[in-house]
């Protein structure tokens, strides 16, 4: 009983592995085509909007560069990290490079997330129909692209393990 409870929560899991991709990216269509017949303007609604643009603006600059300061720097770190230890043994060297692409992985994903929050200050400057729905299928988009790093940095755990790789033999 165990084993059936087992096996089709392993089913569900596989299908929603699928299910879910295909319905964000079904999502993504669909508003695209929406956006192709929407040319609907809102009206202002706060009547200090130009100050609100101002903040926003800068707000959407400080985003923006903490999205670019993270990529980067994980980048970065992880060529530095790469290099250092490009001459190390086969075993060591697999491990390594596990590890510094779950690092990437977790840094790519923080910026993603300073990125999309960049995405949600332009709203405020711009609320027009169209602008909702191109950051809808932004955030959409991002949903994407965070679910497969996520399951990529989680594949990857699993094949990296808490504790040092080592590859089977080749005898």
């Amino acid at each position: 009983m165990s084993d059936n409870a087992s096996r089709n929560n392993k089913q569900e899991e596989h299908c929603m592995n699928y299910l879910l991709p295909i319905a964000v990216i079904a999502g993504l269509v669909v508003l695209l085509i929406v956006i192709a017949d929407t040319n609907l303007e809102l009206p202002p609604i706060i009547p200090q909007e130009e100050i609100l643009t101002k903040v926003a603006g800068y707000l959407i600059i400080v985003a923006e560069a903490a999205a670019a300061l993270v990529i980067g720097s994980a980048v970065f770190r992880a060529v530095v990290s790469y290099i250092r230890h490009l001459f190390d043994p086969m075993a060591r060297q697999i491990n390594s490079t596990e590890r510094i692409r779950l690092r990437l992985g977790h840094m790519l994903n923080l910026g993603l997330e300073f990125a999309m929050g960049s995405d949600i200050l332009r709203l405020a400057v711009s609320p027009s129909t169209a602008d909702i729905i191109i950051l809808f299928a932004i955030v959409l988009l991002r949903i994407l692209l965070n679910y497969f790093l996520e399951r990529e940095i989680r594949s990857s755990a699993e094949f990296c393990g808490p504790g040092n790789y080592v590859p089977p033999s080749q005898d």
